[in-house]
């Protein structure tokens, strides 16, 4: 499950059959940035750097600060142990303290 805008692209890629064209055609990777950020661009510093560990998925993150406390943090999923991309929209209104821990949860998506 994600908010719109903060992650719907991927189910949306699949459900329209967008991904499926998209991996006929031969293609392995995608690059995606935010509207807003009209400087993103790919390094292929980082781009060899994924390909060469197999990781199924790569964000770019940054250390949160007191200005990032409503943005999505990063958080251990407690069943599997894996790394997960947590927003605000799944914070149940009692964990919204613990949410807005930056000394807890310490890094943010930047995207």
């Amino acid at each position: 499950w994600c908010p719109p805008g903060h992650g719907d692209l991927y189910p949306a890629m699949l459900g329209s059959g967008t991904l499926e064209r998209l991996l006929a055609k031969g293609f392995k990777y995608m690059f995606v940035s935010n509207s807003d950020n009209l400087g993103a661009t790919m390094d292929l510093t980082l781009l060899t750097h994924f390909v060469k560990s197999k990781a199924p998925f790569m964000m770019e993150v940054a250390t949160r600060t007191d200005a990032d406390k409503k943005g999505g943090h990063l958080a251990r999923d407690v069943k599997t142990g894996g790394l997960l991309l947590r927003e605000s929209a799944q914070c149940p209104d009692e964990d919204e303290k613990a949410f807005q821990d930056v000394t807890k949860y310490k890094f943010f998506n930047t995207n």
